[in-house]
């Protein structure tokens, strides 16, 4: 049972909107949900649950009041699309202990990805085969001829430099980044113990090295809209790789794979797998350019189907997902 006194306190970054299924399951006593919203600390349009500025400045006195870190939420714009990524949220973190790591969880993050182009340049159908115009544009080009991976050996040593160049390149092109919002962003942090005597790498917030990442993005429409948003995924990864965290992106600091997953999420198991064997067809040319990455599909009906908490994000995803592209850090295929 939620105390009515904390109710206010679900409402945070990771959680911005409730319906009332969830507060239900939550154990939210709907009475008292109702009489937030008559106090003007909720807006419950629509039968979806968020703060108003008042709320949110209530569950700042609350959370100060209760010594929590959580900070109040903001609904997004598609009210809706928040509440299907929390439920997505708490079902994936439910299917899964990932006893012996970290599990951080990002909703709708801004992760920035390079270039900003057109949409016409973004992607290319053309008699079945695909290709990426924008990375035979002069940002693009320009961008790999100055960031050229440098190897494992001695990237410690680099990295001060590597660094400053990469905030200088930055600053300079700030105009040509763009925001890649995924609905549900997880990184997860696999046998951190075995990384806490690694010095933390100095240009990385989100402290993305020794770790998996997995974007999870909903419904996307026709083909059109899942290639655009395999060309975001493309553009954030290869801006990490080249620029960010070069040298640390796809080889931890053990000097083993860290996996980068785009998901494409759909409603019905029959779509995720009609899905992936349509994407399937264009092969290599999904990655190529921008590897080492992995493209799958997966169903809301297949996860939140899933009954017997698995130990790892490796024996739940792998297990009730579609394979549309997979391959190794070192960019060899997996079968």
């Amino acid at each position: 049972m939620t105390d009515n006194m904390m109710l206010i306190t679900l409402f945070d970054t990771l959680y911005p909107c409730w319906d009332g299924q969830m507060l239900e399951a939550e154990g939210a006593d709907m009475e008292a949900v109702a009489s937030l919203a008559g106090e003007g600390l909720l807006d419950g349009r629509g039968g979806i649950y968020s703060l108003t500025e008042a709320g949110a400045e209530e569950f700042r006195r609350a959370a100060l009041e209760n010594f929590l870190d959580e900070k109040p939420g903001k609904a997004p714009a598609d009210r809706a699309r928040s509440v299907r990524a929390a439920k997505f949220l708490k079902k994936l973190d439910a299917a899964h202990a990932q006893r012996w790591g970290i599990k951080q969880y990002y909703t709708r993050p801004r992760l920035d990805m390079f270039p900003k182009v057109p949409d016409a340049e973004l992607f290319c159908v053309k008699d079945g085969a695909l290709s990426w115009p924008y990375m035979e544009g002069a940002a693009q080009r320009e961008m790999e001829a100055e960031f050229v991976p440098g190897g494992l050996w001695g990237r410690r040593g680099r990295l001060e430099a590597a660094c400053a160049k990469a905030a200088a390149w930055t600053e300079a092109h700030r105009a040509q980044i763009d925001a890649y919002t995924p609905d549900v962003f997880y990184v997860c942090r696999y046998d951190h113990r075995c990384y806490d005597h690694f010095k933390p790498h100095p240009n990385d917030p989100m402290r993305l090295v020794n770790t998996d990442r997995f974007a999870f993005v909903f419904d996307g429409g026709d083909e059109s809209c899942e290639l655009a948003e395999i060309s975001k995924f493309r553009r954030w990864a290869t801006l990490m790789r080249r620029v960010e965290l070069t040298d640390y992106f796809d080889i931890d600091e053990q000097e083993q794979d860290s996996i980068s997953v785009l998901y494409l999420v759909s409603a019905k198991e029959a779509e995720a797998a009609e899905r992936a064997e349509r994407l399937a067809r264009f092969g290599a040319a999904l990655t190529e350019g921008a590897e080492p990455f992995e493209i799958w599909t997966l169903s809301e009906e297949a996860l939140f189907a899933v009954k017997d908490r698995r130990e790892l994000i490796w024996e739940l995803l792998p297990h009730v997902a579609h394979p549309v592209r997979r391959m190794e850090a070192c960019g060899c295929c997996r079968v």
